[in-house]
């Protein structure tokens, strides 16, 4: 019985997937659920398994080509069993065509020249002045009529084209030898992320709407958490996650999915957490945030980040995102702007936590102050609601009570 070895389903909206390792060699027994091949996508590396017994018979992609899910990688298959020996699908190559089949080119020809030859015009020259042209490398074709009987070159003409030779190169400035660097295709991931994030510039009309936040309350909230033994420990990112809830309850469309000729709010709130992985940035998601705690989301987020820091995800990890927020603040970043991850309309950037002298009453306080910026799909969030939502995110997280009374 033949078996396909085909890309799987990596999420949403991947495209292709690189080959990474091909676990097995043609050749191998396979048993059914045994990794035959690595793939890698934007987001992770997918293990392939056999879907039946048999032998690698065949391997259409090698490792680091690129190929687009559902497309068949390799064949397993018994001795004797006969299948298709080219990528199914694709058209046989054509054997190129020989100068010796053109129709047009007369045999004559053919005979007279050597395919790749031209032929170049033979001089006449002594026997010194040849032996002197081997030895510089001359070839004596690029010489112009020689000086003796008939245009036969002579040892002069050849020493007058090598002084001419010098002469020239010595007039031209010295070439400095080209610092190159090596390119960095497009392929893979990077050709992935490449065109979503293009495209999501190009389709999706964005605009930016930024508040400050004043999470001093916030901020020894957390650093209580973090100094206890007992409880898990805490982010701003979780209260972040149902701030958004309550923004959410009075704009809906931040909270939508864009579809042609249309949007559609969805009922779930499942929030993509970007997670920095050097070269490469994986998004999973944190899904059903209405239905969960504080708590229960701050286990799970550590639970996602530190599965997605050892490169563990599963499809399922990362489908389904409704809103999506990633933390520059970390890095020390203060303000960004950015792009949404279509089709969701809305994307947060946290920016760094930093004291900041404020107004307080009537005397000057320390308070520790952070930078909210949301890019919108200007074709669903307008303006005026997209300040009420940022409007909304704001008044949560400054009063906790307000925040933990909205879920209830």
């Amino acid at each position: 019985m033949i078996f396909e070895i085909k890309v799987p389903e990596a999420g949403f909206n991947v495209p292709e997937a690189v080959i990474a390792e091909w676990v097995k060699s043609v050749g191998d027994p396979v048993e059914a659920g045994e990794t035959v091949v690595t793939v890698e996508t934007d987001k992770i590396n997918v293990e392939v398994p056999a879907e039946g017994s048999g032998i690698l018979r065949k391997i259409f992609y090698q490792v680091g080509e690129t190929a687009p899910v559902g497309a068949v990688l390799g064949i397993i298959a018994e001795e004797g069993d006969v299948f298709e020996d080219q990528v199914p699908g694709l058209e046989p190559e054509k054997p190129a065509q020989t100068v010796a089949e053109k129709p047009n080119v007369p045999k004559e020809r053919l005979a007279d020249t050597p395919a790749g030859q031209s032929k170049k015009k033979k001089r006449k020259a002594s026997p010194t002045a040849k032996a002197m042209a081997r030895k510089h490398g001359i070839d004596l074709s690029a010489l112009p009529e020689g000086s003796g009987p008939q245009g036969r070159i002579v040892k002069e003409n050849v020493l007058a084209f090598i002084k001419g030779r010098e002469e020239q190169a010595a007039k031209a400035p010295a070439e400095k030898e080209p610092r190159t660097r090596e390119k960095v295709k497009f392929i893979g991931w990077r050709k992935v992320i490449a065109d979503r994030m293009a495209a999501s510039v190009r389709e999706a009309p964005h605009y930016d709407q930024a508040i400050e936040v004043d999470v001093t309350e916030l901020f020894q909230m957390i650093a209580a958490n973090r100094a206890r033994e007992d409880q898990p420990k805490l982010t701003y990112i979780p209260f972040v996650m149902k701030a958004i809830q309550a923004g959410m309850a009075v704009i809906p469309e931040v909270n939508a999915h864009v579809e042609e000729d249309g949007y559609v709010i969805q009922d779930n709130l499942n929030i993509v957490v970007a997670v920095d992985q050097g070269e490469k940035l994986l998004v999973p998601v944190v899904k059903d945030v209405k239905d969960k705690t504080i708590l229960q989301l701050g286990v799970e987020l550590n639970a996602i980040i530190k599965k997605a820091r050892e490169d563990r995800l599963e499809p399922q990890d990362l489908t389904g995102g409704t809103i999506t927020i990633t933390n520059a603040g970390v890095y020390g970043i203060l303000y960004g702007t950015p792009i949404i991850f279509q089709p969701q309309t809305t994307i947060m950037s946290l920016g760094a936590v930093r004291d900041v002298p404020s107004v307080v009453g009537d005397r000057i306080e320390i308070r520790k102050k952070m930078i909210i910026v949301c890019s919108f799909d200007h074709r669903v969030v307008h303006g005026g609601p997209a300040a009420r939502f940022m409007r909304e995110v704001k008044e949560h997280l400054e009063d906790l009570n307000r925040l933990l009374f909205c879920m209830r």
